[in-house]
């Protein structure tokens, strides 16, 4: 006898033990059987269904994800290029301030800007007078200071940005340390 022989009498005896299995159920049994195993493949089906949800729903949430990070990194791309324009009107203005006519015209258009930034959610970080922050701030220098309490925002020398709680771009400031007590070493 070759093995596919034997191995085709295995499987009719299977099928035969099986078939005497369920001869021997009554139609009750029978049926309670049948029921039970059709509840299993729902649950089989259910767990399956709410896998796929899950995984729709995570997908939906990654692409999410990516797109405000694109957004977010367009903006910032966009916001490089512009933001010196901001610094550099504020620095006209500065040196502005006798000449009222120019410095209300300088004024006006760095107002403008502020707003258009302010209507996307973009505000400048706080700068003179609030306490340094590492999260918002680059510290160029510290200087002593009798005015501002060590560890205070005394300059600012570039205007940083955010969106909500996000940095768009640092401050560049100068702190405010303790005063020297004019003694020798």
């Amino acid at each position: 006898m070759t093995q596919e022989s034997a191995e085709q009498i295995e499987a009719t005896e299977a099928d035969a033990v099986e078939v005497e299995d369920v001869q021997e159920l009554s139609p009750q049994e029978a049926a309670e059987a049948r029921i039970a195993e059709l509840e299993q493949q729902a649950a089989d089906l259910k767990d399956k269904w709410l896998r796929q949800v899950a995984e729709n729903d995570n997908q939906k949430k990654r692409t999410k994800r990516e797109i405000d990070d694109a957004v977010l990194r367009s903006r910032q791309r966009l916001l490089a290029d512009f933001l010196p324009t901001v610094d550099n009107l504020a620095r006209a203005l500065d040196t502005a301030k006798g000449q009222t006519d120019i410095a209300k015209g300088m004024e006006m258009v760095l107002d403008q800007f502020l707003k258009a930034l302010a209507k996307h959610g973009i505000e400048p970080v706080p700068g003179v007078g609030t306490p340094f922050d590492p999260a918002y701030h680059e510290a160029l220098q510290q200087i002593p200071s009798a005015d501002y309490a060590p560890g205070t925002v005394v300059i600012v020398y570039e205007q940083g940005f955010r969106q909500n709680d996000k940095l768009l771009r640092a401050a560049r400031v100068v702190v405010a340390s303790p005063e020297s007590t004019g003694g020798a070493n």
